[in-house]
């Protein structure tokens, strides 16, 4: 049975910030990130809180009085509830600092709901909701105060709520055709402080704070008019006209407070935003923390994110779902990547261990035995079949990923890789895990074009395929309607002259989960002839591009020194060490391809694991790693003032969760299961975490120990099996092969007769 896993979302303003403590409606939206109460065992989790207690002393004192709500059947309440469930907020998180998206109110919601739950009530219950909501937003204002509780409402009702203080939530239905993006400013806000300065100016000057709010009620009127629209075109417009309205009044508070509400990062998004055409706002008290960006189309937003983050280094915090569902019981509960002793406990036990850790029912590990990718299945998989080849498949522990624990599957056949990627991956955790996000699931077909005899020179082509630019991509479109329904399609085009007779027109398709390879071909292949209709030029090549260089993966983390010490060695030495290392890579090719390698090797073994395409993978990555002109590390490692050292890689990361072989074998079904990534994004991300720890354990050994030492055991054991040593033998040869100095198989070998004589001997 597995263990009780209550969780809430977080939110997001859409509009009515600081209007709504003067009484005004706001809409507030329930988003994608989840605060997650259990009671656990695990030794690092998260402690109690004044919030978490202030929750459970609440349903405790509720319980007491009355047992809940009428005619729930109740027995001695208080008698089932344990102790204080713990809470993790650490999807919230972009680096080190909390995102502006109410995350204390998603835990008090969790928490709540969790010991309602372990109390014996339905949380899907409508009374039960409403029980939940006084109880979280009495425990929230005890310990936080001065806030409006919409964000507590939107953590328990979820969806998208009109909000009032002193009225009921109004649920509100989120029309078809508005996207919400939500984009980083950058900076942490301290919403309480922000809200204090601009009361404290509003008793000093009245008359110019009910200015301000009156600009900012107005704007919430316009918007909640525009958001209830039909049609799309008259809908963005209010939106329009709403955060203009909005923009108004914020700047008058800040003038009025003297707060930063309005900082140059914000200021840079919404410009940014305006100029595409598009809405944009800060969402919450403003300061830094988040900006949400509307529009038409999810396309409009990805293509905001992409200069963004190219013109002002600014990033989307990855795609959120708005209007998402409340309080609710988790039927898969997070899993713990901390498994102690996990090595020592066999492949049954492991099996035991990880089975229990993720809910999956312990039968289907029977896709991880030999042979269960059966001879028909691999026949259909490539020609001229004659049997299969098998891998070790292991699983890498200590990963956490964006707040989630994570058990990372990895395929491999080389001894230390998943040691060292599940040791580092320790040393990175106790600074917090990794921090990911990811750019749009955006690939390029391509079509070649070559003059030949035609008129056109290169500028007249490019000018008439330009002019066609709206109906190619409608073309292209047309190839995959499928794909267009579940949000994707074709993005953009790109035209380069390669050449006096050579052009390249390049074809941004959106593949959401899908790695994408057979449908960008297909897209080349539709518009080819019309290509060389348009130019008079001759097509030739119609293929994808496997340099994803638009649909990257970007990990970063920070390790404290401490975390890096060894025997022999302290952790500032340790972390002078690798940043050196990594600034070795940074300046000679030679010393780059092996620290890419040492990625690759986490990498590849991850990809293998998942049925995805290694070398499209790896043709992209050192694509990538020399895109400057330049042969580079994919990894680099820096230390700050602190002493402390921060690891960021970027890779591209054309990966997938659906078609080809995820589909077909087993075991990599199995393994993204396990995995428990929900999309490719996530996957990508999963991807470059592991290639980024495996790199610091590979410098790590190279800047202290020496990779031979540091590989030693584990490369002994690796020798000892190939010289053919079974059972009991294994270790003891391992310890006399260590202990010779000499690692080589003929040294094994002879070693292994030596130990068997003596066996027969001793009989």
């Amino acid at each position: 049975m597995s263990r009780l896993t209550v969780s809430a979302p977080g939110k997001a303003f859409l509009i009515g910030e600081y209007a709504v403590l003067a009484g005004a409606t706001a809409l507030v939206t329930a988003v994608g990130r989840r605060a997650v109460a259990q009671v656990s065992d695990d030794p690092e989790r998260p402690p109690t809180s004044p919030l978490t207690e202030a929750a459970y002393a609440h349903v405790r004192a509720h319980l007491s009085a009355g047992a809940g709500p009428e005619g729930h059947g109740l027995k001695d309440p208080l008698e089932i509830l344990g102790p204080i469930a713990c809470v993790d907020t650490g999807a919230f998180c972009a680096g080190a600092r909390k995102l502006g998206l109410g995350s204390s109110a998603a835990a008090c919601a969790a928490v709540v709901g969790y010991h309602l739950a372990e109390a014996g009530l339905d949380l899907a219950d409508p009374e039960v909701r409403a029980l939940a909501l006084r109880l979280a937003q009495a425990a929230h204002a005890q310990v936080q105060g001065g806030g409006s509780g919409a964000d507590v409402a939107a953590a328990v009702l979820g969806g998208t709520l009109a909000f009032s203080p002193g009225r009921a939530p109004v649920s509100v239905p989120h029309p078809a055709w508005l996207k919400v993006g939500f984009f980083d400013a950058g900076a942490p806000a301290v919403t309480s402080s922000f809200v204090k300065q601009v009361r404290a100016a509003g008793e000093r000057d009245p008359s110019a704070y009910h200015r301000a709010l009156e600009l900012l009620h107005g704007a919430s009127e316009v918007f909640r008019r525009g958001y209830a629209e039909g049609d799309c075109e008259a809908g963005l417009a209010a939106l329009r006209e709403a955060v203009l309205l909005h923009d108004e009044g914020l700047r008058a508070l800040q003038q009025l407070s003297g707060a930063p509400i309005v900082t140059p990062a914000i200021a840079a998004i919404v410009e940014l935003a305006r100029g595409m055409g598009l809405a944009a706002k800060p969402s919450g008290a403003g300061g830094g923390d988040l900006v949400v960006v509307f529009a038409a189309r999810q396309a409009e937003l990805d293509l905001f994110a992409e200069r963004l983050a190219r013109e002002r280094d600014l990033r989307s915090i990855g795609r959120l779902d708005v209007a998402a569902p409340g309080l609710r019981r988790d039927e898969r509960p997070p899993v713990s990547s901390r498994v102690a002793g996990f090595f020592k406990l066999g492949v049954e036990g492991r099996r035991d261990a990880v089975a229990a850790a993720t809910g999956i029912p312990r039968a289907q590990f029977a896709a991880l035995d030999p042979g269960s990718l059966d001879l028909g299945s691999a026949d259909h998989l490539i020609e001229n079949v004659i049997g299969t080849l098998e891998l070790p498949l292991a699983v890498a522990t200590n990963f956490r990923i964006n707040g989630r624990d994570v058990l990372v599957p990895m395929a491999v056949e080389e001894a230390s890789v998943v040691a060292a990627a599940s040791n580092a991956a320790k040393m990175i955790r106790a600074g917090g895990g990794f921090f990911a996000h990811s750019d749009p699931p955006w690939m390029i077909a391509q079509v070649q074009l070559t003059r030949g005899t035609a008129e056109q020179g290169a500028l007249a082509a490019t000018g008439a395929i330009q002019a066609a630019r709206a109906d190619l991509l409608a073309l292209a479109d047309s190839a995959h309607p499928r794909l267009v329904a579940r949000g994707g399609g074709a993005r953009d085009l790109v035209i380069r002259t390669l050449a006096p007779d050579m052009l390249v027109v390049d074809v941004v398709v959106d593949c959401q989960d899908a790695m994408g390879a057979n449908l960008l071909n297909t897209i080349a292949e539709v518009l080819a002839p019309v290509l060389a209709n348009l130019s008079g030029w001759t097509p030739g090549l119609r293929i994808l591009s496997n340099l994803a260089d638009r649909r990257c993966a970007h990990v970063a983390c920070r390790v404290p020194p401490e975390a890096l010490a060894g025997k022999g060695f302290s952790g500032e030495a340790a972390a002078a060490g690798i940043a050196s290392a990594s600034r070795f890579a940074e300046l000679d090719p030679y010393r780059a391809a092996t620290h890419n390698k040492g990625v690759m090797n986490g990498v590849d073994a991850v990809v293998l694991a998942t049925g995805n395409d290694w070398r499209a993978m790896e043709a992209g990555a050192h694509a990538y790693a020399a895109r400057s002109g330049a042969y580079r590390p994919l990894a680099t490692w820096r230390l700050d003032e602190q002493g402390w050292l921060h690891g960021a890689i970027s890779l591209p990361a054309a990966v997938g969760t659906v078609g080809g072989a995820t589909k077909v074998h087993p075991a990599a079904r199995l393994a993204l299961e396990i995995l428990g990534a929900t999309s490719g994004a996530e996957l990508g991300q999963v991807m470059a975490a592991v290639g980024l720890a495996s790199n610091l354990a590979a410098l790590r050994a190279l800047a202290t120990e020496g990779i031979q030492r540091g590989h030693m055991s584990l490369h002994a054991r690796a020798v000892a099996l190939g010289a053919g040593a079974h059972g009991t033998e294994v270790d003891l040869l391992v310890h006399q092969l260590v202990a010779s100095g000499e690692i080589k198989h003929d040294n094994a070998v002879r070693l292994l007769e030596v130990l068997r004589q003596t066996r027969r001997e001793s009989r």
